[in-house]
Parts: C-alpha cells; structure tokens; sequence
C-alpha cells in the first residue's frame, strides 16, 4: 500500500483530536464545556477528514481508507459529550481516594491541593449541611467539582451535574 506525506500527519492529527477530548474530560473538565470542545474538535476532524479525502481524490487513491481515522476520532468525541466516560472511568479508577479524602476532610484535617489520579483538587470542604465538596474549580461564577451526596439529592445551584454513582457526582455551580 502505497502512503504519502500528507496522509501520517493528518490521520495523526485526527487522533490528536479526539485525544484532546478524552483528557479533557478525564481531567475534570466541566459538562458543558466538554460538550463545547467535542463540538469544535468535531469539526477540526471533519475538516481535516475532508483535507485527507479530497488529496486521496486528488491522488487518484482510493478514498474509503480516508475515513476510518476520521470517522474513528469523530465516534470518540462524540461518545465522550454524550456520556463523560473519560471523567467516569478516571473517577473509577480513583474512587477509593475519594472516599478517603472525604474522610480526612471530614475529620478536620487540610488536604489540598493535591492530585487523585487525573483530577487535580483545588479546595476541599464540608458544605453546611455535611456534604464533602472536592473542587477542581474555582470560577466567581460558581465552583466545579466532585461532591459526595446522593444523586437525588445536591443541594447546589446546578449549571451542570454528571451523575458518578450513589455516593459521587460531578456537579458545576451556577
């Protein structure tokens, strides 16, 4: 199979892309704002799916290859707006840290920052009514971040909430 130049950059790029979606998410990026870059990069990808093609056309190579890289990258930015599985899976793989940094907050004891896992914590306190907050952001316009409370009941001014498990949820203030 014969490659050209152009074609190792640019289904490298596609990966890239839907790279930057994944750690964006897993890091802790806010609900709406993942939403947001998966929209952007989605568009970097069908453009540069679009360049890839239209040189294999222009090449006169065969075209059906030209999609897998970005049609790949795209199915993944899509997944990661639709269900945060990065942030879900990240948050899996540190659940017991969460939980004994609920724990050590509970008791009193300063515990930030630090990083658990991919997420780094910010600030890290017991909201008035007993709830652990762990916050990887702290916007004037309200704190984003893991809080320990059942999903049917967060007692926060909601802009956005990713429902973790029945303890955990992932919530942006308003």
């Amino acid at each position: 199979m014969k490659r050209n130049r152009i074609d190792l950059p640019l289904i490298a790029l596609c990966s890239l892309l839907a790279l930057a979606a994944v750690l964006f998410s897993a890091t802790g990026g806010e609900k709406v704002a993942v939403v947001f870059w998966a929209i952007i990069l989605g568009l970097a990808i069908v453009i540069v799916g679009s360049l890839l093609i239209g040189h294999r056309r222009h090449t006169k190579r065969d075209v059906l290859p030209a999609f897998t890289a970005p049609a790949i990258g795209l199915g993944i930015i899509v997944s990661v707006a639709a269900t945060h599985w990065p942030l879900r899976v990240s948050y899996a793989m540190s659940r017991g840290a969460f939980d004994s940094i609920a724990q050590r907050v509970r008791a009193g004891e300063e515990v930030t920052p630090q990083r658990v896992g991919l997420v780094k914590i910010r600030r890290a306190e017991v909201y008035h009514n007993g709830i652990v907050c762990l916050w990887t952001g702290l916007n004037a316009g309200g704190y984003t971040g893991f809080v320990q409370c059942g999903p049917d009941y967060v007692p926060f001014n909601l802009w956005s909430i990713v429902r973790l498990d029945a303890r955990w949820q992932f919530i942006s203030e308003d």
